[in-house]
């Protein structure tokens, strides 16, 4: 009898022991990650966006889709267009109800940068949407310059989100968004435009006197030599406007001036100016101060008042090849090469060192020093 007591309390107790660790293990609901009503990706409390940490697995929003206002084309955008991103359903209302401005305070995502500065046009409770236009302000100056910088294609493809403002973003199953980088149109029309632009200055150059001395006793039917002061100016000048155009052709941005830039182009135009008034004087000195000529006597005629050629004329005085030419072309040239760089890397206009504009500064004036006592009979 006692026997059978000791068995019957031992397997009770035993069971009990059974019906504990049971109870311990976490069970299969607790541990299955929940999925998105459409058969989606797995929604799990460890990936709760910055803004959502206190919401239920299931109303941690996603991004599911993202359409363009082009209806030709929704899958694309450019800047200025529209952009509707879509959510999965009931899980903007929690998200908005967690942010203190609630629609405000979201903003886009593209390739998981933030648009800062540009909040939602539009949000639909009803159909989990939100609408932004692609905006460029000056907070988000940096983001496009990130995602338009370098363009070697029309378009890239980038993921497409959003999120709160100083948070992370949502996550998305929409990353085959094409963004529009270069607009096709308006890219041929530009270098087709700068190609006919550059043709046509090539042959006023060298048919006529647009970059060449002004000095008289050119033989008829001889054109004058080249001016490295008037070839410098042209230089910049040209540089600078097609840098413009292209960097509004891409990012729509007019304020893209630098201080940088307004130094060359003075720097350019002082030296030509400079140059004319030394060659007038130098004129002038040789008409005997001003008196007038008799009226048979031809003007003087200086050596080398006929072009012999653009770099023998822009790099030649009275006596040769000159140090001082050389170095103010040269320096010209490797400035020039600089800039388009940092236009294209950077889609903005470079800001040199001051020192390096200075060395300019120093070439041309260097370069105006030396032609002060050069022969009249040098060229320029």
């Amino acid at each position: 009898m006692a026997r059978s007591l000791f068995v019957r309390c031992r397997a009770g107790w035993l069971g009990i022991f059974v019906l504990a660790l049971l109870s311990a293990l976490p069970s299969a609901a607790q541990t299955e990650p929940a999925t998105e009503a459409g058969g989606g990706g797995p929604v799990t409390e460890a990936q709760p966006a910055a803004g959502n940490q206190q919401l239920p697995a299931s109303q941690v929003p996603w991004v599911i889709g993202a359409k363009s206002n082009d209806r030709e084309h929704r899958n694309r955008a450019a800047l200025g267009d529209g952009i509707t991103v879509k959510l999965t359903m009931g899980t903007l209302k929690p998200t908005l109800d967690k942010l203190n401005k609630g629609c405000e305070d979201l903003i886009l995502f593209l390739d998981e940068i933030p648009i800062k500065g540009v909040p939602p046009d539009s949000c639909s409770l009803m159909t989990a949407e939100t609408h932004f236009t692609l905006d460029r302000t000056d907070e988000s100056d940096q983001a496009w310059h990130i995602l338009l910088e370098e363009p070697i294609a029309f378009s890239k493809v980038v993921s497409v989100s959003v999120g709160p403002q100083g948070g992370l973003a949502f996550p998305t199953k929409k990353t085959d968004f094409e963004l529009i980088v270069l607009p096709r149109v308006p890219f041929y029309a530009y270098f087709v435009g700068l190609a006919l632009f550059l043709l046509l200055f090539l042959r006023l150059t060298m048919h006529t006197p647009l970059l060449r001395d002004r000095a008289s006793g050119t033989p008829p039917g001889k054109l004058p030599p080249y001016s490295l002061a008037r070839f410098q100016m042209a230089f910049w000048s040209f540089l600078i406007i097609a840098a413009y155009l292209f960097i509004w052709l891409v990012t729509k941005e007019l304020d893209t001036i630098t201080g940088s830039v307004l130094a060359l182009l003075g720097i350019g135009s002082a030296t030509a100016l400079g140059a004319k008034l030394i060659d007038t004087g130098k004129a002038t000195a040789a008409s005997g101060d001003g008196e007038a000529q008799p009226a048979a006597a031809p003007p003087p005629s200086p050596k080398g008042a006929v072009s012999r050629g653009f770099l023998r004329d822009v790099l030649s005085d009275a006596e040769g090849i000159s140090l001082y030419r050389f170095q103010l072309f040269v320096w010209t040239w490797v400035l020039g090469i600089i800039f388009v760089a940092s236009v294209y890397h950077g889609l903005q206009m470079p800001q040199f060192n001051p020192t390096l504009l200075g060395l300019m500064g120093i070439s041309s004036g260097t370069y105006l020093g030396f032609k002060v006592p050069e022969s009249r009979a040098g060229t320029e």
